[in-house]
């Protein structure tokens, strides 16, 4: 009996690292860190290696950052089966890889990107491929919603004449 206590006192010892790092607070240093490495990134392996050490900082202008560096790597697509057999071994990193690619600022590249995603396929990785572009073919298909209010004359008021000007 003593023995279960033990093991189970072990594995929570384990696991309550692990669940605290999702929790984990961005510091000043986290962001100024972030901000340099994500802005050293050239490669897939320094994109997940970026997002690794400072996944819990991914909001605003880190976020945008993230966006921009996996841009770049998916508009110059070399290297791709990396990034496929990464994302295929870990669903977080999957994700995130998804999210960013699904973000206003990426919609100009989506249709580059599907089309690397379909014609270039690494070998072995068709069902990342497909999965992907499906979910990029989801995020162009999205457009920002109509405003349909109508417009309210009641407060617009006849400009004045200017001074001299005939009438």
């Amino acid at each position: 009996m003593n023995m279960k206590w033990l093991l189970l006192a072990a594995l929570a010892s384990c696991l309550l690292p692990a669940a605290h790092a999702a929790d984990k607070a961005c510091t000043r240093a986290d962001i100024g860190n972030a901000q340099r490495s994500i802005d050293a990134v050239v490669t897939w392996p320094q994109l997940r290696k970026a997002w690794a050490d400072y996944k819990h900082c991914d909001t605003g202008d880190i976020a945008d950052q993230y966006t921009d560096a996996l841009l770049r790597l998916a508009v110059a697509w070399k290297n791709g089966d990396q990034l496929a057999a990464d994302a295929e071994k870990d669903p977080g990193y999957k994700a995130f890889v998804v999210e960013h690619l699904k973000s206003p600022a990426a919609k100009d590249d989506l249709s580059s990107i599907r089309g690397r995603l379909t014609s270039s396929c690494p070998k072995g990785h068709d069902a990342f491929c497909a999965e992907m572009a499906e979910a990029l073919k989801s995020a162009s298909r999205k457009e920002a919603p109509l405003n349909l209010e109508p417009l309210k004359f009641d407060s617009i008021k006849p400009a004045e004449p200017k001074p001299g000007a005939a009438k």
